[in-house]
């Protein structure tokens, strides 16, 4: 799940935005939230609360509340920060700030499908460049270098951890699951969540929650204590774009 968004005061530039990244996606055999923000006050608010997650954001320079710089300076030393693409009508006072601030890409104003799509590839590609890094261990059989995007959950058995890769098969490594945990929220694009005693799951690779498993896209079934089981929904939830205050208990 790929979750973008858009902060202008122009509704049309952002239903555009939507449109041709929403119909590049599905060529793609991706999925895709999106959502728009009318000012960055509301939506900087939503940034600082975890509200909702961005791995794509599309900003105009004219965008109401705080000024472009001051919310592109606050996203990108954020951990989680997502990949920026700037939009204006007037570039040239812009330009070099852009990318100063982070942006990988620079948009003229009125859009045009075929720059956008341009855009749009550019920031897919930074995106994807971050899914794929690798964290290595000290595994049985010496070192063991994984693709974050490949890992699907991680199963403790006392000093080691038993990675759960979505080909199906296992590595084992050596250490404690509070250093791992760690260690995947820094490094990791995807959140982790506890599923029950000693068992952490990537809320990417989930494609359905029971009443007492969590099951993988892969089909791995992993246990789900009752205690864990509001956890898991709503980091699904939000995971996936959906406001976690509209959940019902």
């Amino acid at each position: 799940m790929i979750h973008i968004g858009t902060i202008s005061e122009h509704p049309e530039i952002s239903r555009m935005v939507e449109q041709v990244c929403g119909e590049h996606m599905e060529e793609r055999g991706l999925d895709c939230s999106f959502y728009a923000y009318e000012n960055s006050y509301i939506f900087l608010q939503d940034l600082e609360t975890g509200r909702r997650p961005f791995d794509l954001l599309f900003l105009d320079t004219a965008m109401r509340g705080s000024h472009i710089l001051d919310v592109a300076e606050r996203v990108r030393i954020r951990k989680d920060a997502p990949v920026m693409i700037f939009l204006s009508e007037f570039p040239d006072g812009y330009y070099r700030d852009a990318f100063r601030v982070g942006a990988v890409h620079f948009l003229h104003l009125p859009l045009e499908k075929k720059e956008l799509l341009e855009g749009l590839g550019r920031g897919l590609g930074a995106i994807e460049h971050r899914w794929h890094k690798k964290l290595v261990f000290k595994s049985m059989d010496g070192v063991a270098a994984i693709d974050l995007s490949t890992l699907e959950a991680v199963v403790s058995d006392d000093h080691h951890q038993v990675l759960c890769i979505n080909d199906g098969t296992t590595k084992e490594v050596r250490t404690k699951l509070m250093h791992l945990e760690k260690r995947l929220k820094d490094a990791s694009p995807f959140p982790f969540v506890t599923s029950c005693r000693g068992v952490l799951v990537n809320i990417e690779t989930v494609s359905e929650v029971t009443s007492d498993r969590v099951i993988t896209k892969s089909g791995r079934m992993l246990p789900l204590s009752k205690r864990r089981y509001g956890d898991v929904i709503r980091a699904l939830a939000r995971y996936n774009g959906v406001d976690s205050e509209e959940l019902e208990d």
